[in-house]
């Protein structure tokens, strides 16, 4: 077996291991609460319970607001609180009021959703792991390029046919050592950027502005480059290429990206599975009727 075959069979093995191995648990679990919940609310008492540790859970959740314990008072309206809201939910749900209300159905989908992601997200994973995961995908702990540089600006608007000419000339002087603070035209944004990526670059003079930045040569005024405020003469200070992070600099954010992606994997493979019990079919809205010329 070859070394590239050995990964391929690790990785697989990896990820069975993980989401699909839990998402299948999961799916278990939930077929089988709704087996037997599903069943017995059929046959369920009109019997509402209060037990001691629902009556704990109320106390505690007054005391993390309200920062002390509820007095017996509060406590008993906490729980009469409760049986109001539990008999009328009740009812509610004897009545099918659930079934057509949009926020009901989106919130209980929801639910099922943090589901399957909390299962994904149980047992920490291993550097191994989180070494292969950033390994697969550098390009999200990648720190881009980024460019430092001076600009005239020349105000299109103002200048009118001379702008390009105007241009010309103010570059020959910034090349032949004219001050830049002297020549050019007063600009809203600042005139000096530093280590800026393309992305912040993009952002206060456009991409098209950007990319030509990021072509320039260092050390001498170029120009004229275009934006959608007019045209600029410009002086590439400095530029950094980008780079990988360091695996040990960016260990937390890697792993946050693992959980974040592990959670999408389980959830579609979870959502699948659920849709392979039913049968889906989507009608044909109907057609509109044809246009007829009235009658007389």
């Amino acid at each position: 077996m070859t070394s590239m075959s050995r990964d391929e069979s690790t990785h697989k093995r990896s990820f069975l291991r993980q989401p699909l191995f839990q998402f299948l648990v999961l799916g278990l679990i939930l077929f089988g609460l709704y087996v037997v919940f599903g069943e017995k609310e059929e046959t369920e008492s009109k019997e509402i319970v209060i037990s001691s540790q629902q009556i704990e859970l109320l106390a505690s959740m007054w005391e993390k607001q309200w920062r002390r314990p509820p007095t017996p008072q509060e406590l008993n309206g906490l729980v009469q609180s409760f049986i109001r809201e539990e008999v009328l939910y009740r009812e509610a749900l004897a009545m099918g009021l659930d079934r057509d209300d949009m926020v009901v159905r989106r919130r209980l989908a929801q639910k099922i959703e943090f589901l399957a992601q909390d299962l994904a997200t149980q047992g920490e994973p291993g550097d191994a792991e989180l070494r292969t995961f950033y390994q697969e995908n550098a390009e999200v702990f990648e720190v881009p390029a980024t460019v430092t540089f001076s600009h005239v600006y020349l105000n299109l608007d103002t200048r009118g046919e001379d702008t390009f000419e105007d241009a010309d000339r103010i570059l020959a002087d910034l090349r032949q050592g004219a001050d830049p603070r002297q020549v050019g035209d007063r600009f809203m944004l600042q005139s000096h950027y530093a280590d800026l990526a393309q992305q912040g670059v993009a952002r206060n003079f456009g991409s098209q502005f950007a990319e030509a930045v990021f072509e320039l040569t260092p050390g001498i005024w170029e120009g004229p480059v275009q934006s959608g405020y007019g045209l600029h003469l410009v002086r590439v200070e400095g530029r950094a290429e980008a780079y990988l992070s360091p695996f040990e600099e960016v260990r937390l954010r890697v792993r946050d990206e693992f959980i974040s992606n592990r959670r999408r994997e389980v959830d579609e493979l979870f959502f699948e599975r659920l849709r392979e019990n039913y049968e889906i079919v989507i009608e044909e809205p109907a057609s509109e009727p044809a246009d007829t010329e009235p009658t007389s």
